[in-house]
């Protein structure tokens, strides 16, 4: 295939952008991973300096050029530090929950241990009795060893000796308080106070509330009514709690987003959101996608800048007369016709358009009007051009960048383009009819 290619090129810039826009958006992820970890409590110094060296890792396969690889995993790193952080919150709720649970347990179990204290006349020291009122599991223990320390009447004598019959073992504080009658647990309060819990941790103070209220009532209220509190707070914490995560979700990337759009010099401001105002969801979507389609303009004028000028380069290393102001030309109107200096007579047109995703690469001869094609030589300049073609796309991949062949037709598919010259002006007849005049070299 040697006539007239369509590619597509990438170059290393572009690469090299994409990967410092993902560590960008990585290290804002990464901060705000840890802080809402450090901020709940489920984080430890050592899952952060893993995370930290992974995120080194990827920066150093940019550094060494693998983009590639880095450009797989980056993605997928950004992922995981959100999906983690959702997955340490509900978790860290649900802890909170039971600790409270727990809590009231201990609560309880002091009150039976200070009523048999004083069924029995055990004297408790005053710190145990109000570490007792404070039900701290230290004062628990302390109070029933007091009471483990009381000599036995005859009957509680014959139940020792029964207890410690082979086979059997002395009651010990944990057998004692795990035999303590406990209020019964209401698994649908409990997964309501773990929503509240979340909520309070996706910063939804105000939405906690109201919600706490009901629940307060819902708990005291006889068994009909307080059936029917909880479905509805079931229905409301969850539509409540979905919302939050959805809000959490888009701040969160707005949050990397706007990290990327920093790191290549854009301005932010427009579409920042100040860290505790009540925005809209709407907004922040709007937000979103306006900086979206910012530094989405910015990325492809940027690659197509690359891209033209990996082209002008890799054509004047190939021995094409590429003079300065040609890339500023090519960008304003999308073609360009440059002279091979080793063959007179003989060029290469480029054409693309705005965006530079794609280029059209010809050979074409110069003549002068009326002038009959020389077809042997029109057909060897077409075979130079394939190994030329080959040439551009090796040394693009040196570079770090590369060139696909989208379209190839083969020598001979299609007459060689003239380009009609006289003198050092060139006249580029189009297939429209319209006339052009484009200024070349004299051979």
């Amino acid at each position: 295939m040697s006539g007239p290619k369509v590619v597509r090129i990438v170059t290393r810039e572009e690469h090299e952008t994409i990967c410092r826009g993902m560590l960008a958006r990585i290290d804002a992820a990464l901060e705000a991973w840890a802080e809402a970890g450090r901020r709940n409590e489920c984080l430890d110094a050592a899952t952060v300096e893993a995370a930290r060296r992974r995120r080194d890792a990827l920066a150093a396969l940019a550094a060494d050029g693998k983009f590639a690889e880095m450009q797989a995993q980056a993605p997928a790193e950004e992922s995981f530090l959100r999906s983690d952080m959702r997955f340490r919150l509900e978790k860290a709720a649900a802890a909170k929950v039971a600790a409270r649970t727990h809590a009231r347990r201990r609560t309880e179990a002091a009150a039976a241990l200070i009523r048999a204290a004083a069924a029995v006349g055990v004297v408790l020291p005053d710190e145990v009795m109000s570490g007792l009122e404070r039900g701290e599991e230290a004062a628990l223990a302390e109070g029933f060893r007091a009471l483990a320390a009381k000599r036995p009447t005859s009957q509680q004598k014959s139940t020792l000796a029964e207890q410690l019959r082979p086979g059997e073992h002395a009651l010990s504080f944990s057998d004692w308080l795990a035999a303590q009658p406990a209020a019964p647990t209401d698994p649908d309060v409990e997964r309501i106070e773990a929503r509240l819990e979340e909520l309070g941790a996706l910063g939804q103070v105000g939405a906690i509330e109201s919600l706490r209220k009901r629940l307060n009532e819902a708990s005291g209220a006889p068994s009909p009514r307080r059936g029917l509190l909880l479905d509805g707070l079931e229905v409301e914490s969850g539509r409540v709690l979905a919302e939050a995560r959805k809000a959490a979700d888009l701040m969160s990337a707005l949050r990397v987003l706007l990290a990327e759009m920093a790191q290549a010099g854009l301005p932010v401001a427009a579409f920042t959101v100040s860290e505790g105002a009540v925005v809209a969801m709407q907004d922040i979507q709007a937000r979103l996608g306006a900086a979206e389609a910012a530094l989405a303009r910015h990325r492809a004028d940027e690659a197509a800048s690359a891209r033209r000028a990996a082209v002008m380069k890799g054509l004047a290393g190939l021995g094409y007369e590429v003079r300065e102001g040609m890339t500023t030309t090519f960008a304003a109107s999308g073609r360009l016709v440059v002279a091979d200096a080793a063959r007179p007579g003989y060029g290469v047109e480029v054409s693309g358009a705005a965006d530079g995703r794609q280029f059209q690469m010809r050979p074409v001869a110069f003549a002068a009007p009326g002038e009959p094609a020389d077809t042997s030589r029109d057909r060897d300049a077409e075979t130079i051009w394939c190994g030329q073609a080959s040439e551009l796309s090796r040394a693009l991949a040196a570079g770090g960048g590369g060139m696909e062949i989208v379209r190839s037709l083969p020598v001979g598919a299609t007459p060689l383009k003239r380009v009609f010259a006289t003198d050092r002006a060139v006249v580029d007849e189009t297939e429209m009819g319209t006339v052009r005049e484009r200024s070349l070299p004299k051979p």
